[in-house]
């Protein structure tokens, strides 16, 4: 129920995709790539192996991590031709590498938490110690002990041990070539993470920060209106906190007491239209909405409707005695006092809260098994009052300033349907507890402490500076472009996207498994992209007056009239044709994007700098980075997801039936080979939810490796060693195997390693041959465009 969470989900649909590639090994042959497909998974990764396998195993990976490794100390005690057991095969893993030393910096950082190893059998308590000793044995690798592995399990294992312990580029390139810069990357006290996009990010911010400063110190009188008397009036109007706390909940009275005085939901509908009209969108509790672009027809916008978030997981409803359902509770209990309600009300409507939310993920459709994006469920609010005619949902929208002809598009219809079920006189005071709580949970943290802190903000934690970035980033944009990003940069990018984009172009006319009936629209798709690079072609200023606490101006105040009038512009957007050149991201962005529903590849100011693009670097090192960055984008309107928009970024089907068959097979393979690979000990990244961005990384070494290929005398090594270093992160072990739950991309050492693996120039370029960390046979290599 905090504030932001509609605000989460409108980045996320209007930044889809972030930071990602994907591709065909260049310079290499596509004659194999649909009988590889056709094959099953190479069984002998997967299928169980004996212990003697195992000691041939362990015996080549710990060369040169012990003095001397004898085969019949790894093997003793277990019978050579017998299926081997997980706890036999770290027991054999301990055995090869040897007694480890302590965990250095960064190892010790990421290593898993001691697991309670009382229960293990005798023989293998003292290898288990000295796993744990090293932060190799992570608590779930206990679980199941008795059970066969496989070689595959074997590789995961000895990968703990070259993160850990290795600096050997062929056995985990990432760490070894980064490995001076993890282990003296400090961590800021505010941050989860340091290196690559964190710590650019954490540059970008203090340059953001004394540009306000100046701004806000400069003593010159700024012209009404411009970037600078917005920026420096509406920071001020942040930093009067003694205004904020003597105001309390004052600002926000009127709008609940017209909430809580309603006595039906059409008076509840126009207590509602009036403080979206004020206050903007974030006040609608009933419902949420902004524009997007139509799926079906991407010349025009829609209004995406959400309906309440559920704020507990969909088995935590039917526990109430779980520790989760009663937090959740005792907050919606806690939130409703702070309206004004009563403790026999507060409790009983945030029961009823519950209720609804539980109700509502019972009727979540399910998503397509076939990975298939469904298509746009349209209304108008005609449509509603003729449907729905009793829930008065029309006249709620109408209130929000909808028009009869603005089509709205919902996702989950099952889910909208069953909602409207709620909308009746009975529920009114539920209706209005939600209303009320989206006041709070929406504008609360712009005013006293204590209400911030109820609803979700912490007051410490937040800067003036952030807000200026939240609520003027176009107008802070615009000076940090004219201040920090030159011509002559986004110049150089524009080479660079255009090359990218006529080598996928020449890659997909060499595919052999795609027919040349497919291959004219992918093409098509291609020659029609949209590229924008640094800042946008016209700056959409707020229009809001913002006014410093000197002019009675206020935070409240401040938010409240750019929140009002970012609705109204979401409103005129409605009735435009869409716009594919709309810079969706702010300027300073340290991401990219690429948008699949307008076939537009988005590159901010913000990640144009080191270690991604550097003008003072080598054409490779830039290729490395920055051009992998390129080209994972432009392939990310081929990858799982965005294979299913055309040329015009309409949601359609272009694809002749075998080749989106075979398409999928590869993707399955791709899905496969990511399968199990850990962030951390005991903490496997998700293959599935990772797929897109996997895709993508790959096809971004592809078209780099393609033009290095053209070039006389190409330095590799550079190339390579700058994709790894822009992936260079540190991160406590919580985070990371958070992340490898959470994350739709994969962690950063496998954006790294896994993705090299795949390419035959990366094993010429350093001598990997078959038994190194590194090395990935032939037919299990994922080669897709």
């Amino acid at each position: 129920m905090k504030n932001i969470k509609f605000k989460q989900i409108m980045a996320i649909l209007t930044a889809a995709a972030l930071l990602g590639g994907c591709s065909a090994p260049a310079g290499g042959s596509y004659t194999d790539q649909k009988t590889q497909t056709e094959k099953s998974e190479d069984s002998s990764q997967t299928e169980s192996v004996t212990a003697g396998a195992l000691a041939d195993y362990f015996l080549k990976a710990a060369e040169g991590y012990r003095d001397s490794v004898n085969r019949a100390d790894i093997i003793d005690g277990f019978k050579e031709s017998e299926k081997a057991t997980r706890l036999q095969m770290l027991v054999m893993a301990s055995r090869a590498f040897g007694t480890l030393p302590k965990p250095g910096r960064y190892a010790k950082l990421t290593a898993s938490p001691a697991p309670d190893i009382s229960g293990a059998p005798q023989w293998a308590k003292n290898a288990l110690e000295n796993l744990t000793g090293g932060g190799i044995l992570a608590s779930s690798d206990l679980e199941n002990g008795d059970h066969p592995v496989s070689m595959k399990d074997a590789g995961m294992i000895a990968a703990r041990f070259y993160t850990f312990f290795g600096s050997d580029l062929k056995d985990d390139f990432y760490t070894a070539v980064n490995q001076n810069l993890l282990n003296t990357l400090e961590i800021p006290k505010d941050q989860e993470s340091a290196g690559g996009s964190a710590t650019v990010s954490a540059n970008t911010d203090k340059q953001l920060k004394d540009l306000i400063m100046e701004i806000v110190n400069s003593g010159e009188e700024y012209p009404q209106g411009s970037p600078e008397q917005k920026i420096r009036d509406f920071y001020q109007s942040y930093e009067d906190k003694e205004k904020r706390e003597q105001e309390g909940i004052n600002p926000l009275k009127k709008y609940l007491d017209e909430v809580e005085n309603a006595k039906s939901i059409s008076e509840l509908n126009v207590a509602i239209g009036r403080a979206v009209d004020e206050l903007g969108i974030f006040a609608n509790g009933l419902f949420s909405g902004f524009p997007v672009t139509d799926m079906k027809d991407s010349t025009k916008m829609v209004l995406q409707l959400m309906t309440p978030m559920a704020g507990l997981q969909k088995e935590d409803y039917n526990d109430p005695e779980s520790d989760a359902y009663k937090e959740y509770q005792n907050t919606l209990t806690e939130q409703l006092l702070a309206t004004g309600e009563s403790q026999t009300d507060a409790k009983r409507h945030a029961e009823s809260i519950m209720e609804l939310e539980k109700n509502l993920a019972a009727h979540m459709d399910e998503p397509d098994k076939s990975g298939k994006i469904k298509a746009q469920n349209y209304y108008t609010t005609n449509m509603l009052s003729q449907k729905e005619p009793q829930t008065k949902a029309a006249e709620l929208l109408t209130a929000m300033g909808i028009k009869p002809d603005i089509k709205m598009v919902v996702f989950d219809e099952l889910q909208f349907k069953e909602y409207l079920k709620w909308f009746t006189e009975e529920n009114l005071e539920l209706l209005k507890s939600m209303e009320k709580i989206a006041l709070l949970s929406g504008y609360g943290s712009y005013l006293s402490t204590d209400l911030a802190e109820k609803f979700g903000n912490n007051m410490d934690a937040e800067t003036g500076d952030a807000a200026v970035q939240n609520f003027l980033s176009e107008e802070l944009g615009k000076l940090y472009t004219d201040r920090f990003f030159n011509s002559e940069s986004k110049g150089e990018i524009e080479e660079m996207t255009a090359l990218m984009i006529e080598t996928f172009k020449n890659r997909v006319k060499r595919l052999d498994w795609m027919s040349e009936e497919t291959k004219k629209e992918a093409l098509k798709k291609l020659d029609s992209l949209t590229v924008l690079i640094g800042y946008p072609d016209e700056w959409e200023f707020n229009k809001a007056e913002i006014a410093g606490p000197d002019k009675g101006g206020s935070y409240f105040k401040n938010v409240a009239a750019s929140e009002a009038n970012r609705w109204k512009q979401q409103l005129k957007k409605l009735e435009q044709p869409a716009d594919p050149r709309r810079f969706a991201l702010a300027a300073y962005t340290v991401n990219a994007a690429a948008n699949r529903n307008t076939n537009t590849l988005i590159f901010p100011a913000g990640i144009l700098q080191a270690p991604f693009y550097d003008k003072n670097a080598s054409f490779e090192q830039n290729l490395g980075a920055i051009g992998s960055t390129i080209a994972h984008e432009i392939t990310h309107m081929f990858d799982d997801g965005g294979a299913q928009y055309d040329a015009r970024g309409n949601l359609r089907d272009w694809w002749t039936k075998e080749d989106y068959s075979h398409f999928q097979k590869l993707c399955k393979k791709a899905e496969d080979f990511y399968e199990g690979h850990e962030a951390v000990p005991g903490a496997a990244a998700d293959s599935k939810e990772n797929l897109s961005e996997n895709i993508a990384d790959i096809g971004g070494i592809a078209c780099g490796l393609e033009i290095l290929s053209t070039m006389e005398n190409p330095n590799y090594d550079a190339f390579f060693r700058s994709f790894a270093n822009q992936w260079a992160k540190v991160a406590d072990y919580d985070t990371l195997a958070e992340l490898a739950q959470t994350d739709t991309h994969a962690p950063n050492k496998l954006r790294c390693n896994l993705v090299l693996s795949n390419f035959q120039e990366f094993y010429d370029t350093y001598g990997i041959s078959e038994g190194d960390g590194m090395y990935t046979a032939p037919e299990e290599r994922i080669q897709i465009w």
